[in-house]
C-alpha cells in the first residue's frame, strides 16, 4: 500500500525542522501564501472547485500543510511543479478508472496550471485545490466513493484506511507520482478486465451511443431487415463478431456468422444461446451505452471495497450472475483465474429473502446434514400446512424437537405440539437424506446472516437463466466438485470418498485444516480477459441505490 505511516518518533520538533527546511528550500514565497492556505482550509470551502465544500477533508488538509510548514506542495517559483502537472494528467484520466474526472476538477486544474500567476492568493488557492483533489482522488481510487455499509453490504473497508496527509506529501515529492497513484487501484485481474471493458464501451459510445434496433419478434437466421447492418456493427464492437467483412457489412441478411455472434452474446448474458433474437435478446442489444458504462463503473466501485489482497484459497459467489467461482489462489492475488466454477441459486428478489453481501471464512463441511428450519419459515410457511394436514410433517421427513442439538428429544406431531411451533417452544428440523432441503452436503462459514452453501434435491432449477429461488442460502449445482475443491488440503478426500459420505447412513462433519475465504458479492457486470462484459439483472435493486448515492457527489456518504 502506498502510504507513509507517521512514526511516534516523528514529534513536533521533527515537524518544525521539516517546516524550516521547506521554507529555506523556497524562500521566495512570501508569508502571505501561507496565510492564504490557512484561511482557505479554515473556511472549508474552495470557491473555484465544482464540489466546493470539503468538511470531510478539512482536518486532513490542515495536517498536511502543518507538517509541510504551511508552504505550497505543488508550486515553485510561481509555477506548477513537474509532479503537479503529472498528477493533473492522472486526474484527467479518472474516467478510464471508473471514476469521473470532473469530480476532481481535472479540466479546470489543467487550464489553471497553464495560466498560473504570481499572485499569492492564487498560488495558495491552486495549491490547496490540487491537494484536495488528490486527496479525494486517492481515497476514491483505493477505497471507493461510497462506504459499503451505507448500502447494507457486510464488507469492511476500515482495515484499508489510508494516511492521506502522508500519502499526498509523498506524491508531491516523488519523482514518479503517477506510479504511486496507479498502485492505489485494485490489483485483481477481475478489476483489470472491467477496466478494459470500460474502454471498449467508451469507444462504442462514440459510434453507437443509443442502439435502437427495431428487429421483428423472434428474428431468426435467414431473415432480412434494414437494421441488420447496425446489428452487425454493434456485435463487432462488442467483440462477439470477430471481423467486419466489407463485402457483407451492409447486407440486410441475417447470415450464419452473425447468428454465431448473437449466440456468443446470448451465452455471455445468460440467455438461451439459439441465435434467435427474441424480446429478451433485443432488450439487451438496445440498452443505451451510457447505462452500460454506469454498470461497469459500479462494478469497479464494488471491487474497491474488497481487501487489498486475498491470501490463500477463496470462493466467490456473484449474486446477479448466479455463479460461483473458486481459486486455490497460488499466486496470492485473488479474483483471477478460477479452478472451479458453477451455477448457483440465490435468495428470491422479495423482501426478507435476499442473499446478503458479506465475507466470512469457511470452516467445515457437513455430509448428510439436518435442516434446522428457521423460525420464520416454520411459523409462517410450514405451520399452516401442518395444521391442515398433521401427516404433512412425517411425509416431509420433518420432526418436532425442543432444540437443534444432535440428541434433542423428538416430539409426536400432535395438534398441541404443532401449535407450539407458533411460539418457538418447539422447533422443526428435517432429517438427513436425498429429500432434505439442503441436499446431501452443507458448506459452513459462520456468519450473523445464517447463510451457507449447500446442495439441493431441486436440480431442475439450475437450467433456468434466472435463479433466485431460495430463502437466502446458496444452492450449488455441483456439490461433489465443490467438496473436492474445499477438501483438497485435507488429503484422502477423493471423489469416491466424498460421494460415499454423501450417500452414507449418518451425518459426518469435517473441520477444515485451512479456512477458505468466502465472498458473497453483488455486481451486475463481469468481464473476461478480452474485456468482454457480461451484464446481469439488478435483481435486488442495489444498482439503483448505489447510483442514487453516487449522484449526490462530494461529500460522499462515508
Amino acid at each position: 500500500m502506498c502510504t507513509i505511516k507517521m512514526s511516534p518518533a516523528f514529534t513536533m520538533t521533527g515537524l518544525l525542522l521539516l517546516a524550516a527546511f521547506n521554507i529555506m528550500a523556497d524562500a521566495s514565497l512570501p508569508d502571505s501564501v501561507s496565510a492564504h492556505i490557512q484561511s482557505l482550509i479554515r473556511e472549508g470551502v474552495h470557491p473555484r472547485l465544482h464540489w466546493s465544500a470539503f468538511p470531510d477533508y478539512q482536518n486532513q488538509l490542515d495536517l498536511l500543510y502543518r507538517q509541510n510548514g504551511q508552504i505550497p506542495l505543488w508550486v515553485t517559483a510561481d509555477q506548477p511543479t513537474p509532479q503537479a502537472r503529472e498528477v493533473i494528467r492522472h486526474l484527467v484520466s479518472a474516467d478510464e478508472r471508473g471514476l469521473i474526472a470532473s469530480d476532481y476538477d481535472a479540466g479546470p486544474l489543467s487550464g489553471w496550471s497553464n495560466e498560473l500567476t504570481a499572485d499569492t492568493g492564487e498560488l495558495a488557492s491552486f495549491d490547496v485545490a490540487l491537494s484536495l483533489s488528490v486527496m479525494r482522488y486517492s481515497s476514491n481510487l483505493y477505497l471507493g466513493r461510497i462506504n459499503p455499509r451505507r448500502v447494507n453490504f457486510g464488507l469492511n473497508i476500515e482495515t484499508k484506511r489510508v494516511d492521506l496527509p502522508n500519502l499526498v506529501q509523498k506524491i508531491a515529492q516523488s519523482s514518479q507520482p503517477a506510479a504511486i497513484l496507479d498502485a492505489l487501484e485494485p490489483g485483481y485481474p477481475l478489476y483489470a478486465h472491467l477496466k478494459q471493458a470500460l474502454q471498449k464501451f467508451r469507444l462504442l459510445q462514440q459510434d453507437m451511443p443509443n442502439p435502437q434496433l427495431a428487429l421483428p419478434g423472434k428474428f431468426a437466421p435467414g431473415g432480412s431487415h434494414r437494421d441488420v447492418p447496425a446489428l452487425r456493427r454493434l456485435l463487432y464492437r462488442l467483440g462477439d463478431l470477430a471481423e467486419l467483412d466489407e463485402a457483407t457489412a451492409e447486407s440486410r441478411l441475417y447470415d450464419h456468422p452473425l447468428a454465431e455472434a448473437v449466440k456468443s452474446l446470448q451465452k455471455r448474458q445468460g440467455l438461451t444461446a439459439d441465435g434467435v433474437i427474441s424480446a429478451s435478446t433485443l432488450s439487451q442489444l438496445n440498452v443505451p451505452t451510457a447505462d452500460r458504462i454506469a454498470q461497469i463503473q459500479m462494478g469497479m466501485e464494488r471491487l474497491r471495497w474488497l481487501p487489498e489482497y486475498i491470501r490463500g484459497p477463496y470462493l466467490m459467489v456473484n449474486i446477479p450472475s448466479f455463479q460461483l467461482f473458486g481459486s486455490r489462489n497460488d499466486a496470492g492475488t485473488g479474483l483471477g483465474q478460477h479452478d472451479v466454477q458453477m451455477n448457483v441459486i440465490v435468495g428470491e428478489a422479495v423482501d426478507g429473502r435476499h442473499t446478503p453481501v458479506f465475507h466470512a471464512d469457511m470452516t467445515s463441511v457437513m455430509f448428510r446434514p439436518y435442516w434446522n428450519v428457521p423460525f420464520k419459515i416454520s411459523a409462517k410457511e410450514l405451520l399452516p400446512l401442518a395444521r391442515r394436514n398433521p401427516g404433512y410433517l412425517a411425509h416431509s421427513n420433518l420432526e418436532l424437537v425442543s432444540s437443534f442439538a444432535p440428541n434433542a428429544p423428538v416430539y409426536q406431531p400432535t395438534a398441541g405440539n404443532i401449535e407450539m411451533l407458533a411460539t418457538g417452544a418447539l422447533k422443526l428440523r428435517q432429517k438427513p437424506g436425498p429429500r432434505n432441503a439442503l441436499g446431501l452436503v452443507k458448506f459452513t462459514f459462520p456468519n450473523n446472516n445464517n447463510i451457507y452453501l449447500h446442495s439441493t434435491p431441486s436440480k431442475g432449477l439450475f437450467q433456468r437463466a434466472r435463479r433466485d429461488f431460495s430463502h437466502g442460502c446458496i444452492r450449488v449445482q455441483d456439490p461433489v466438485r465443490l467438496a473436492e475443491f474445499v477438501l483438497q488440503a485435507q488429503g484422502e478426500w477423493s471423489k469416491d470418498r466424498i460421494e460415499a459420505a454423501m450417500n452414507g447412513g449418518n451425518p459426518k462433519n469435517v473441520t477444515l485444516k485451512q479456512g477458505i475465504a468466502v465472498y458473497i458479492l453483488y455486481s451486475t457486470v463481469l468481464a473476461n480477459e478480452q474485456g468482454q462484459a457480461s451484464f446481469h439483472p439488478d435483481i435486488y435493486g442495489h444498482d439503483v441505490m448505489l447510483q442514487t448515492l453516487l449522484a449526490r457527489g462530494f461529500p460522499y456518504p462515508g
